[in-house]
């Protein structure tokens, strides 16, 4: 659908360059055969202002209609658009699907079967043939080159996109089954893509106006480490967010915003945290606060976590590194670096920067 839109805008605004193009050749012409006909004395001054004044009123009529069309053109695909996603068949069970309790000291176990995944229209796979599982409080970190299908592994097992073969278990059962509402439940995800609510910074990360939980909510913010920021604003807590709603709305920078999130994912508190490149705005020291705290942050929780950066892999039990379609390399830090494979050449580009950095530094 974001697609199609783009495509939609297109078609507009080609369609009013073509508008413009066309009346400027319709007045040249028009002028100009006047102009001829008065230098050439076939018509007097004032009948040239007369026709002038014609030619001037049929452009106007002419532009008038031309963008009444547009605007009429430019609805109706808007319309088509909403229609669409009205008409798009949900591939999800959810009412139909069996109810699923979430409770906060089961253990949940997730597992990936020979799953392969494309998108819809695209001849290759983005995955092919994962076999993979999540255990009970276990912390996994994912890694790999731009495009391996980070971000797409992690969607699978949150449930926001189907295998096109395999299957997900959820402790043994195939998440197809469920209400998708409920397996959702079982995830506090922060993802790159995010929006705000029009409403107050509580609102924003209860995500409810309702049965808001506030001392939760505080101590989430406190986690995140957003408290001071928070605090030092005129209302406080009940600051306003999202500046196309209200005019006197807070801006927070790229490294708020993702405290933000992750206050967010912490107030959910459900038994699998799911990061993806939760630290990419934040500077190194904000970034290294993050890190020592994810142990606590993720505690009697299984966590997934996407990074770019190989050094904050370390605190996860498990690292995997994507590529070719493929989980390639499975292990910890130390044992993918023993093994001197792509993580490890990986690890190795992403130091010498550091340490060229510390050289220049020290000249």
């Amino acid at each position: 659908l974001h697609a199609f839109n783009n495509k939609v805008e297109s078609v507009y605004l080609w369609a009013q360059i073509a508008d413009l193009v066309l009346a400027f050749l319709k007045n040249a012409i028009a002028y100009t055969y006047l102009i001829g006909l008065v230098i050439n004395g076939k018509i007097t001054v004032s009948e040239f202002l007369l026709y002038f004044q014609a030619v001037e009123g049929f452009t106007l009529l002419v532009t008038t209609i031309m963008k009444k069309l547009n605007t009429l053109k430019r609805q109706s695909m808007d319309i088509s658009v909403v229609r669409e996603a009205i008409d798009y068949k949900e591939v999800f069970k959810f009412a139909e699907g069996k109810s699923l309790e979430i409770e906060p000291n089961k253990d949940y176990i997730i597992e990936l079967k020979n799953v392969s995944f494309k998108y819809p229209g695209k001849d290759k796979n983005v995955l092919t043939n994962i076999n993979l599982t999540i255990k009970p409080k276990e912390k996994i970190a994912v890694v790999g080159l731009n495009g391996a299908g980070k971000t797409t592994l992690v969607k699978l097992i949150c449930g926001y996109y189907d295998p096109t073969e395999g299957e997900i278990l959820l402790n043994g059962v195939d998440i197809r089954t469920y209400n998708r509402e409920h397996y959702y439940k079982l995830f506090s995800a922060v993802f790159a893509n995010f929006s705000l609510l029009a409403g107050s910074i509580i609102t924003n990360v209860a995500q409810s106006d309702d049965n808001i939980n506030y001392e939760l909510v505080y101590s989430s913010i406190e986690k995140a480490g957003l408290k001071e920021k928070i605090e030092s604003l005129p209302r406080k807590y009940e600051s306003n967010l999202n500046r196309e709603v209200y005019e006197d709305a807070t801006n927070l920078s790229g490294g708020e915003m993702q405290r933000l999130m992750l206050a967010r994912a912490l107030y959910k508190d459900a038994p699998i945290i799911v990061l993806d490149e939760p630290t990419s705005a934040l500077d190194p020291i904000a970034e290294a606060d993050i890190y020592n705290k994810y142990n606590e942050l993720t505690k009697n929780k299984a966590s997934v976590f996407i990074s770019h950066r190989l050094a904050s892999t370390r605190f996860c039990d498990r690292i995997l590194f994507i590529a070719d379609e493929k989980i390639v390399e499975e292990g910890t830090h130390e044992k993918l670096l023993a093994l001197g494979g792509k993580y490890a050449q990986l690890f190795e580009v992403q130091s010498k920067y550091y340490r060229e950095g510390e050289s220049k530094d020290e000249k």
